[in-house]
């Protein structure tokens, strides 16, 4: 399925072009002008009404299912698993999350294979189920982006270019990218701690690119996949982390390096569990939204089962105006669904309690965000 965007010359005829890396968005509404590397193709698009305030819905980490090294894939084509979600990421104004993995059909992987190693590699048709649960951003700075190489990446790219969802997070390639919505232009990137992604734990680096979308954008959202994995790892714990024998970043220090450098939000996954939240100089910080949707492959046992969604209100400066974290959860072979119960909410809220007591981030046991005064 392939999309065209149309950028307005001086002659006043419009004319359809397709957008390179980091430089795609969703059709209709939701046009995208963009950059890699800041290199900025500048185009104009159609005035828009610009709104007093944007809307966020934040999500973790997204496979949806494999072929490699076995065939594990959900009912359907996967075209049901969000449909208990795709309304509230289709009510916001941008949807944002995690792609982990490829997706892409090419050759095996020529990665190692161990008791810790996984490769994914999804099938190019279910893009499609990105677009109609209403994504319009998908980071790729994660430790699985590069499961199938060089071609993986790329091919994975081209089919997220077709579909019109911008991704960001490859250094020197596509290192962010700008949605326009409401008359703002919103930056989004994704810090890994892989070779060739954007580094959590490169604070010169974090500085260079948050600070060239500052210039570039009115709002920027930073992603991150860092520190360590499991249930036992729920807990900020206000240092460098491992996983595996490598190091997986100081996910507290990155997030305000990120801050103090013009991020207005930052979200973050990667311990596939989900982790406490903050506000730092007013502005949210999320550690983990944890696992989205992951039907196979992932462990989805107690709180590795939760699939959390932050929605974050901002008005056109940035400033956060509060928001509710929405409940889900997830078991084997389907996607994302309603937890009445908010155990995502009441996790999160516990965890923040814990891990940031002075920050002024209120959550209810509904997930509703508010600030202490």
């Amino acid at each position: 399925m392939i999309k065209r965007f149309y950028v307005r010359v001086l002659s006043g005829i419009v004319l359809p072009v397709m957008l390179s890396c980091g430089q795609q968005g969703n059709a209709g509404t939701k046009e995208v002008v963009g950059d890699s590397v800041g290199a900025r193709q500048e185009t104009a698009v159609a005035p828009q009404r610009q709104n007093d305030t944007l809307t966020l819905a934040l999500v973790g980490d997204i496979m949806m299912g494999t072929i490699y090294p076995s065939m594990k894939l959900p009912a359907n084509d996967g075209r049901n698993l969000f449909d208990d979600v795709k309304g509230l990421l289709r009510s916001a104004d941008i949807a944002a999350g995690n792609l982990e993995g490829t997706v892409f059909d090419g050759p095996a992987t020529t990665k190692k294979k161990g008791p810790n190693s996984y490769a994914f590699r999804t099938p190019a048709k279910y893009m499609y189920n990105l677009v109609d649960a209403g994504f319009d951003f998908v980071g790729v700075a994660n430790n699985h982006a590069s499961d199938f190489g060089e071609e993986g990446r790329q091919g994975t790219f081209r089919n997220l270019k077709d579909a019109g969802i911008a991704y960001a997070g490859r250094r020197g390639e596509c290192e962010y990218a700008v949605v326009e919505r409401n008359g703002l232009k919103v930056a989004f990137t994704q810090f890994g701690h892989n070779m060739g992604t954007l580094n959590l734990m490169n604070y010169d680096e974090v500085k260079r690119v948050v600070g060239e979308m500052r210039r570039n954008a009115d709002i920027v959202v930073v992603s991150f996949h860092g520190g360590a994995e499991g249930r036992a790892f729920t807990h900020v714990p206000h240092k460098m982390e491992t996983a595996f024998g490598e190091n997986r970043g100081d996910v507290e220090k990155f997030a305000h390096t990120a801050i103090d450098a013009g991020a207005d939000v930052v979200y973050g996954h990667g311990p596939h569990v989900p982790r406490a939240a903050e506000l730092y100089k007013d502005k949210p910080v999320f550690y983990s939204l944890g696992n989205f949707c992951s039907p196979y492959e992932f462990s989805l046992k107690e709180v590795s089962g939760y699939a959390p969604v932050a929605v974050v209100k901002l008005d056109g400066n940035g400033r956060f105006l509060g928001g509710r974290i929405h409940s889900f959860k997830q078991t084997t072979g389907t996607g994302p669904r309603i937890d009445s119960g908010n155990a995502a909410a009441k996790l999160i809220r516990d965890l923040s309690r814990s891990d940031f007591p002075d920050s002024k981030l209120t959550i209810d046991e509904t997930g509703e965000l508010g600030v202490k005064f």
